[in-house]
């Protein structure tokens, strides 16, 4: 009864919070920057990390200066701990576009929608991270491109490899580690994705903390493409290691 009681006061408290957040980071936007909207995002994710019980330890340095930030993808929670000191353009489904709260906060945060499994995503993909990086804010992005539902590595994509050596950009490796494995999540976005999503999110939410490791590489610049996929496959299998079923990445036959 108690954890069911908890789970409703963090939904009532996170839905309020980020109506709060989702209407102040696009004014902050309008009227005083893209620096000053993504401290508003900021500040708000760690009142959201309390709201929802999330017990965040960071080993290593989070960026202070423009960077490529990948990340592994295994739960939805992983967009909360896009708290670098630099503004992060996040690159999001375009499912949620226009969500309520998630969307609208994406939008203010001038995020990247993508259209999975579009022959022109990737191109559309290329051509806004140049965007943004000529403009001087950092990428948070997954190269795997879909959440796993596990601690377990997925093959990456070289596209975001691909633009940070272009462009000299540096690199921030993330690895994200929960203590608990039911906050991990997967689903195809497809018939049932929404009450299958907040059956996952009604559970996890029953946590009294949601333990998470969040193990951040020193920036470096990617010289060769494949070179670079590879030290984010190490990088994760090392920080991992107790929690992965199987070899990084995962066989394609496996997923």
């Amino acid at each position: 009864m108690l954890s069911h009681l908890r789970a409703f006061l963090r939904i009532c408290s996170f839905t309020l919070l980020m109506t709060g957040i989702s209407v102040a980071v696009p004014l902050t936007r309008l009227f005083f920057g893209s620096q000053m909207a993504f401290n508003v995002h900021r500040r708000g994710m760690f009142v959201i990390h309390k709201v929802l019980g999330i017990k965040l330890h960071i080993i290593g340095n989070l960026p202070k200066d423009p960077a490529m930030i990948m990340c592994n993808h295994p739960s939805y929670y992983d967009i909360f701990f896009n708290i670098g000191h630099r503004p992060a353009v996040m690159i999001v489904a375009d499912q949620f576009k226009n969500w309520p709260l998630v969307g609208w906060l994406g939008q203010g945060l001038n995020t990247i929608w993508v259209r999975r499994h579009s022959p022109e995503a990737g191109k559309k993909i290329r051509e806004e991270i140049v965007t943004r990086i000529r403009a001087g804010l950092s990428i948070f992005a997954c190269p795997e491109g879909r959440t796993s539902g596990s601690h377990d590595i997925h093959p990456v994509k070289p596209g975001l490899f691909v633009e940070a050596m272009r462009n000299e950009v540096p690199v921030v490796f993330y690895s994200i580690r929960y203590h608990s494995e039911e906050i991990p999540y997967f689903h195809d976005l497809k018939a049932g994705f929404i009450p299958h999503l907040f059956k996952h999110l009604w559970n996890a939410l029953q946590h009294p903390i949601i333990e998470v490791d969040l193990r951040v590489s020193p920036p470096r610049l990617i010289q060769d493409v494949e070179q670079g996929m590879q030290d984010f496959y190490r990088f994760n299998r090392w920080h991992l290691r107790a929690w992965l079923s199987g070899p990084v990445p995962v066989q394609a036959d496996a997923s």
